[in-house]
């Protein structure tokens, strides 16, 4: 279970060329539309530097701790009932790279916070 109160939670969500990240520790959210694409025809995340760019400046703007926060990513277009392990694998690496310590990927309906604070 994650504590609320030892780290930083941040939910992710990705759509096409969008990204809404959510603090669980004071519950505020942005948006970030990407003015140049990330996505392709095939891909949701096809431009790996461009969404890592991205992900990386909202972490800094909702992540107030020293330590890196703890990231759940849930990829909401694109996708079929489950991803490849190359497909885990992006999602995993991109917020890693953007700064994340520690990184859930969820599949599936979106999470309400209490289901968020008990993946």
């Amino acid at each position: 279970m994650l504590s609320r109160f030892t780290t930083q939670i941040l939910y992710v969500k990705i759509k096409v060329n969008s990204l809404t990240i959510k603090s669980m520790k004071n519950g505020e959210i942005i948006t970030i539309n990407a003015t140049t694409p990330f996505s392709t025809k095939r891909l949701l995340v096809g431009q790996f530097s461009i969404i890592e760019k991205l992900l990386t400046a909202g972490f800094k703007k909702l992540n107030k701790n020293l330590l890196s926060p703890i990231v759940i990513i849930h990829p909401l277009e694109n996708i079929d009932d489950k991803l490849s392990e190359v497909e885990e694998k992006v999602f995993k690496e991109l917020a890693l790279s953007a700064g994340a310590r520690e990184v859930k990927l969820w599949i599936g309906e979106e999470l309400t916070d209490e289901e968020l604070l008990n993946v």
